[in-house]
């Protein structure tokens, strides 16, 4: 449906001729293989490193790249960022250490540009850092580059070529959607990778990936296209087949209904509806404890809940249980196809009710399409059907669904890809993870024990969309979810030790954060797949000697 977009390469040819023009900074020391030097207090004073910031401004010289500022920010600053889309919901992030911001625009063709943000800090580990994004959206995710520069990364972040958080620049623009499919997250990198080397004045040594959901996505489509642009990725809750997950939120929408119909399930029937999950299925892991460790084991059956003759509330009538048991089952197409997996049983429809069974088409969908499937927009959610599925499936601009098996240049290249997944996720289904780690699997002709050799993916129990949720999901993903940095508690730096050192992860030890986010609960050990966690004794179900991964 969608014309060639002229390749990006070409220009990438031209920015990387251009390249001789940078200044480079002169540090005491060069960037030995093993143990890069620290550019910290001890070698440059916070002055200099405040005066190198300012002058890298004028100094830069790239084809086409459009400067917007430089600023040195110093550690404990509250950084506003009011050119930032109201609509991203960052308006501030509180920066831990010192740091350079350099703000640019960068094009993408003769028509198409990203905004983009590198952080440089002070107390720089030699490694190179790209963050993501989210949603459809065009928003820089400040806090990762912040948590990324507090563990001595130089980081970018890039806005998709767009603003916001909205799908409207799509419309009618097919190079706002090669921006957002694969080509803001590989330019980003190219330029990110320069600007580090030369500000710093040596290489950085390895380079790598953080993002969740489409920034999952995005982190796959590096491995898939770009094999080349990162030593380590770590893809959470990933978007893969992303048209699909698109429309399963209109198909979740149309089998809950508008508020007034009588398949409408209410919030206080969905947290009955969690109680009678937990009732089930809690046990089967070996513990009762308020969390699913394989809800594949759950087959859940909804019909308990209908109405004993006289009872009126915490039940469902039937056109209810008929609804709540098409939420947990598999989306398919008119063919037969499985088009989406299951919403997972274990789900927290107590805490809060998912956006998709509110009454209300959800936003993503609606965005996609109208402004990339039908560029019409008047299209209403509201009328979604199966045939819509069908014609987005077959569409897949730019290969957006992501959905390629082999990876074998990525680990050909020496390459490590780092996957989780929160098992209580209601965006993303997890499902999505282990479909596609099989299709890895028998594409590259190799069982786990040989893709544990550059791909590993993690389920963790307790977890939402990305992060939080009922149980030990803090495990190092970002900012708000990290009890530590040593890489025995925290994902980014296991990653970084299996790169650097060959150490690859077993598990991913999670922390049960308090509310306030200041103390350790609990820490529960999560299974690298396809193994799962179950409680043996003889401890505290807390206690996580007292769980094994089978």
């Amino acid at each position: 449906m969608y014309q060639p977009l002229q390749d990006v390469v070409l220009w990438m040819n031209q920015f990387l001729n251009a390249t001789s023009n940078f200044i480079s900074y002169p540090i005491q020391t060069q960037l030995n293989e093993f143990q890069p030097p620290s550019f910290s207090p001890n070698t440059t004073t916070l002055h200099d490193f405040g005066v190198n910031c300012s002058r890298f401004a004028p100094e830069i010289n790239i084809s086409g790249v459009k400067l917007h500022f430089t600023q040195y920010v110093p550690g404990g600053t509250n950084l506003s960022f009011p050119e930032n889309h109201f609509t991203c919901g960052i308006s501030y992030h509180v920066v831990s250490s010192d740091i350079c911001r350099v703000a640019m625009a960068v094009p993408t063709s003769e028509s198409s540009e990203i905004s983009l943000e590198a952080w440089f800090p002070l107390n720089y580990s030699g490694r190179f850092l790209s963050t993501a994004n989210r949603g459809l959206s065009g928003c820089i995710v400040y806090n990762e580059l912040e948590y990324a520069t507090s563990l001595g990364f130089a980081a970018i972040g890039a806005n998709n070529g767009h603003n916001g958080t909205s799908g409207s620049a799509f419309f009618n623009n097919p190079n706002a959607i090669a921006d957002y499919a694969y080509r803001s997250v590989h330019t980003g990198v190219v330029v990110g990778k320069e600007l580090a080397k030369q500000f710093y004045g040596f290489p950085f040594s390895k380079s790598y990936f953080l993002g969740c959901s489409s920034g999952g996505r995005q982190g796959f489509k590096a491995a898939q296209d770009f094999p080349e642009d990162f030593d380590g990725i770590i893809a959470g809750a990933p978007a893969l087949a992303l048209t699909r997950v698109i429309s399963w939120g209109g198909a979740l929408y149309k089998a809950t209904g508008d508020p007034a119909s009588e398949n409408f399930v209410t919030p206080e029937l969905w947290a009955a509806v969690y109680d009678e999950v937990l009732r089930q299925c809690d046990a089967l892991d070996g513990a009762i404890d308020g969390l699913l460790e394989d809800p594949g084991m759950c087959q859940f059956t909804p019909e308990t809940l209908i109405c004993s003759r006289g009872q009126t509330s915490d039940c469902l009538t039937g056109k209810q249980a008929e609804t709540v048991r098409s939420i947990f089952s598999p989306f398919y197409g008119l063919d037969g196809e499985l088009l989406y997996p299951r919403m997972q049983p274990g789900i927290n429809t107590k805490k809060q009710v998912p956006f998709y069974f509110q009454g209300v088409p959800w936003d993503l969908t609606e965005d996609w399409f109208k402004y990339v499937v039908y560029n019409d927009t008047t299209w209403d959610g509201r009328n979604f059907s199966v045939a819509d599925a069908m014609i987005s499936a077959s569409q897949n601009p730019f290969n957006v669904d992501t959905w390629k098996g082999d990876l074998s240049t990525f680990a050909n290249n020496g390459g490590k890809l780092l996957t989780y997944h929160g098992l209580q996720d209601f965006v993303v289904s997890p499902d999505i993870s282990q479909l596609y780690y099989a299709h890895v699997s028998r594409t590259m002709n190799m069982p786990p024990r040989e893709l544990d050799n550059f791909y590993r993916l993690f389920y963790v129990s307790g977890m939402d969309h990305c992060r939080d949720g009922d149980g030990a999901s803090a495990i190092g993903q970002d900012v708000g979810s990290s009890a530590g940095r040593d890489p025995n508690d925290n994902a980014l730096m296991a990653m970084v030790r299996w790169v650097e050192e060959g150490i690859p992860p077993k598990v991913l030890r999670g922390a049960k954060l308090s509310a306030d986010g200041s103390q350790v609960e609990y820490w529960r050990a999560h299974c690298k797949w396809p193994l799962k966690n179950r409680y043996i004794g003889p401890g505290s179900i807390t206690d996580e000697r007292a769980w094994q991964c089978l």
